[in-house]
């Protein structure tokens, strides 16, 4: 038993000089990815559906408070990634302060966030192409190619939905800097659609519509918030591309923190305008932002708004396919996963084993599975992530097992970590007993893995042996 747990604990050293990795990446890069993989259908679809049933008005304040307790996640990853710069995120810092078992639960489910987000995320990008272009050119589908398998409804595969996958992955085949200078690209174009949208709502606001600010009232803010906070999700891949940063202690922080600011910024006037133009009520629609301008009488402006939606989309699809593809490369890495996927191409420098397979993998499933039973999955997951290493640099601090003074620091940690821990709790607390049940499940298959391949294939479980 002594020597199960001390394999299960035992605790690996990075040397940023080992990595393969180019460093390529700038903070304003970093930034543009961070509220890339984070601005998406939280924005634009959550927002109304959640301030029409859930909070109403009031949903500015859940945007508040769920900025709140993401941020001091946020804090933790900046801390983190500046002073331990390797692939993997959550996992490896896990792995260097708790040790191996919790390392690869944490990685497992990682997997199980960034693998379901972009087969999941392609679906509602394929919804709102299918709609714009029913709408703007009266162009109807065959009912065969717009939904997974479901005999019921006549559907059989997704195909736009697998289409954009398989796109998406390509893309990532060509390299970090090719991708990520295509997500700056569309995340300034996101950028500009949401200022359009403030600048011809704000002409439209009217006070009367936030009389009643709290319909459902404070029970019903705190519930928004447990939902809200799912639209902060995204930032955190970030550090999975720390190998991969130019000045990482400087950049990083600069990159997780001002994309997080910036995003929240965004989310809060969004949502002022949004529920002050028109009538919570009228919100709980999927494209809430292009129905209020439908409904103020702007039409053009609408449109360019679906069409900005679609945009958005797309950029969350790359963050978190690089995502996915540097938590897998991670693993391989350190033998947790077959150690040959971890090889880098010679020409574009990415882990392009890993990409076809996840690739391959990812779009079958946006093609033929719904993902509505799923989808707080992904959600518990990253928590579940959040607190591990609220944990872990808690761990650090106190053994000293890094120097934490080279890059950025938490300010007054002693209070806020501990406080982070609660508050994420807190949320996780909310999630529902089948969710949970879900949760468990998969983290067991994750388990009998581990003890089965990867405790004993492993590199420090190779590094003992010798």
């Amino acid at each position: 038993m002594n020597e199960l747990m001390g394999k299960m604990l035992r605790r690996k050293e990075y040397h940023v000089n080992e990595s393969k990795f180019e460093k390529k990446l700038g903070a304003l890069t970093l930034v543009m990815l961070g509220v890339g993989g984070t601005i998406g259908s939280g924005i634009f679809v959550l927002t109304g559906t959640t301030a029409a049933t859930v909070a109403g008005p009031a949903i500015v304040l859940s945007f508040i408070f769920a900025a709140i307790a993401v941020g001091m996640s946020a804090l933790v990853y900046a801390e983190l990634g500046s002073n331990i710069p390797v692939s993997g995120g959550a996992y490896s810092y896990t792995y260097t302060s708790i040790g191996e078992f919790a390392a690869w639960i944490v990685g497992w489910n990682l997997i199980l966030e960034y693998g379901l987000i972009v087969p999941a995320v392609s679906t509602g990008w394929a919804g709102y192409f299918r709609g714009f272009i029913e709408n703007a050119f009266g162009f109807s589908f065959p009912v065969a190619i717009t939904g997974s398998f479901n005999l019921a409804k006549g559907t059989v595969v997704d195909l736009f939905a697998l289409l954009m996958t398989a796109a998406i992955f390509m893309l990532l085949t060509l390299g970090i800097k090719k991708s990520a200078n295509t997500n700056t690209v569309i995340v300034s174009i996101k950028l500009a659609v949401l200022a359009l949208f403030i600048f011809v709502g704000i002409k439209y606001v009217d006070f009367n519509n936030l009389s009643n600010f709290t319909p459902f009232g404070w029970s019903g803010v705190w519930a928004a918030t447990s939902l809200i906070v799912f639209a902060y999700l995204g930032f955190d891949a970030l550090a999975t591309v720390a190998e991969e940063t130019k000045d990482v202690q400087k950049n990083l922080p600069i990159g997780l923190i001002g994309s997080l600011a910036l995003s929240t910024a965004l989310y809060l006037v969004v949502s002022f305008v949004l529920v002050s133009i028109i009538p919570y009520n009228k919100l709980d629609v999927p494209d809430a932002l292009a129905s209020a301008m439908y409904q103020l009488g702007e039409p053009t402006i609408g449109s360019i708004i679906a069409i900005g939606a679609i945009i958005t989309l797309t950029s969350v699809l790359i963050v978190m396919g690089i995502g996915l593809t540097r938590v897998v490369y991670a693993l391989s890495r350190d033998g947790l996963l077959p150690h040959g996927l971890a090889t880098l191409h010679p020409k574009t420098n990415t882990p392009y084993k890993i990409t076809i397979i996840t690739g391959v993998i990812a779009t079958f499933v946006a093609g033929f599975v719904p993902f509505k039973v799923l989808a707080e999955l992904i959600n518990i997951g990253t928590l579940f992530a959040y607190f591990m290493i609220g944990v872990a640099v808690i761990v650090i601090r106190k053994k000293n097992t890094h120097q934490l003074d080279k890059g950025f620091k938490i300010p007054y940690g002693k209070v806020l970590l501990p406080l982070n821990l609660i508050l994420l709790g807190i949320v996780m607390l909310g999630f529902s007993a089948e969710t949970w049940l879900r949760f468990v499940l998969w983290s067991l298959i994750g388990a009998l893995i581990y003890f089965f391949y990867g405790m004993k294939n492993s590199v420090l479980s190779k590094e003992e042996n010798q």
